[in-house]
């Protein structure tokens, strides 16, 4: 027998499973809870306003649901780097990108081009700081490591540049069906880690003197 709490389950799944395609195809401001509450089949269209709130905990709600997955697989890539003693560029990379890519493969997944359209609202930020980006901080402080002989602002553009590099050709694969798997990773992905690394690594070019 189904427990009491399964309906309010289902509903909240339904909802963020909703806002995240509806974010993903039209941009998050332009999406209204109502709108979400509709299109997850809700009668009553102040749905998603009754569980979640506002838009910024809807949000948060969406990178919760699918961030879990990421994270166990990050972690244990990571892990892996330790026992090898492999802590550079190009283990990071793969410990961002891999498993990011791998959630292309789940049913009716829209998350990567939400993502996409997340770091281009400057509406919308977070810190990262919860339990299921555990892993994304500590690829980030590892790489902001392997990078600390860059000067701080070239190495803050080419961390922005990374995430918009990485964000768009995840979505962009999405879009087109083209999903990964964590243990099989599709050659779209190792091309994308060998860009990222590239665009890391590039030596800097001299500013002339004033």
């Amino acid at each position: 027998m189904a427990s009491p709490a399964a309906p309010a389950h289902d509903t909240r799944e339904r909802l963020i499973l909703a806002a995240e395609r509806l974010f993903a195809e039209r941009g998050i401001g332009e999406v209204s809870l109502r709108e979400v509450g509709a299109a997850a089949g809700q009668r009553n269209t102040s749905a998603a306003q009754y569980h979640f709130g506002n838009k910024a905990a809807l949000i948060e709600a969406i990178f919760d649901y699918r961030m879990r997955t990421i994270n166990e697989q990050r972690l244990r890539h990571l892990a892996e780097m330790q026992v090898e003693g492999s802590g550079n560029e190009r283990s990071l990379l793969e410990a961002f990108v891999v498993p990011l890519a791998a959630s292309t493969s789940e049913p009716d997944s829209h998350y990567a081009r939400f993502l996409a359209q997340f770091s281009t609202d400057p509406r919308y930020r977070t810190s990262w700081d919860w339990e299921t980006a555990t892993s994304l901080r500590l690829v980030w402080n590892g790489l902001r490591r392997c990078l600390a002989h860059l000067p701080e602002p070239t190495l803050r553009a080419r961390l922005r540049m990374l995430e918009h590099l990485v964000l768009h050709t995840v979505a962009d694969h999405e879009r087109a069906g083209e999903p990964s798997t964590p243990d099989r990773p599709a050659p779209w992905v190792t091309e994308l880690v060998d860009a990222a690394e590239a665009l890391l690594t590039a030596p800097t070019t001299r500013q002339p003197q004033p």
